[in-house]
């Protein structure tokens, strides 16, 4: 599972939540847009920034980092200081975001100092308090048990919006991806017809449904044979044949492949109406 992918759609579908994180009103959210910024003549990338709308205000680095990398610090200091040479800003902070302690880089060395000043702050998900607001429940949702997971969806989806039912529908679909379609709802608790106005399940459907046209291709060709052979021997060999030129053209056989296919006179598959 890729979960900053998750988290990094979570501040942009949700930014709410990252300001619940770090203790602010979820209502300054509004303040601020969310980027991904590449940084001019490096092979860096922040992608997590929130900008301020408006000067005064702070802008927040973020980074999800759920597996453990010793030199992870000396590349976000850099990405961060490297952001404030291009673009100067007076107020901001480091905010990095795990699942538990156990992932953090163990050799902080001088880099301790750093993380102790107010400028940066470390939000470990597995020890935020229990909470009613769905937005922190998104986040709490990532690096919970399947057990605990269950509890805390049921609750969630009775004052989900579409959109936060989309939210948890996809996390649980990630995280727990062995689980079927079936027993995805069967977690959430959710009517069938709930579940499709989501936009998680329309994207799943859609593909789906584009599989089963590619198959439904593959399978017609053989379809159209035996039904063409079923009725010519009901309605005469010929008869049944022909009957199959139409469904072979809606395959994209050209008349003379499917006369060749069907063993008929290259006239005779002309003569069937478009």
């Amino acid at each position: 599972m890729r979960t900053d992918k998750v988290i990094y759609l979570l501040f942009q579908l949700m930014p709410q939540g990252f300001f619940n994180l770090i203790g602010r009103n979820p209502d300054d959210a509004a303040r601020y847009d969310f980027k991904s910024v590449e940084i001019k003549e490096t092979a860096f990338r922040l992608d997590g920034v929130f900008v301020p709308k408006s000067k005064g205000d702070y802008t927040y680095f973020v980074e999800a980092q759920f597996q453990t990398d010793e030199h992870f610090y000396a590349r976000f200091f850099a990405e961060v200081f490297l952001y404030l040479k291009q673009y100067p800003t007076k107020k901001w902070k480091g905010v990095v975001i795990y699942p538990t302690r156990s992932v953090e880089q163990k050799d902080r060395g001088n880099y301790e100092l750093l993380l102790g000043l107010e400028c940066f702050e470390r939000v470990y998900l597995d020890e935020l308090p229990d909470s009613e607001t769905i937005a922190l429940g998104l986040f709490k949702l990532l690096v919970v048990s399947e057990k605990r997971a269950k509890k805390m969806v049921r609750k969630m989806v009775k004052k989900a919006s579409l959109k936060e039912l989309d939210l948890i529908e996809q996390i649980i679909t990630y995280k727990f991806s062995k689980l079927t379609r079936e027993e995805v709802r069967a977690m959430l608790g959710i009517q069938k017809e709930l579940l499709k106005e989501t936009q998680f399940y329309k994207e799943v459907f859609e593909e789906g449904k584009r599989k089963g046209v590619l198959e439904g291709k593959r399978k017609g060709l053989l379809e159209g044979k035996r039904k063409g052979l079923l009725e010519g021997k009901r309605k005469g060999l010929l008869e049944g044949k022909l009957e199959a030129v139409t469904l072979l053209r809606r395959l994209g056989l050209s008349d003379e492949a499917i006369a060749k296919e069907l063993n008929l006179p290259l006239d005779a598959v002309q003569h069937v109406p478009r």
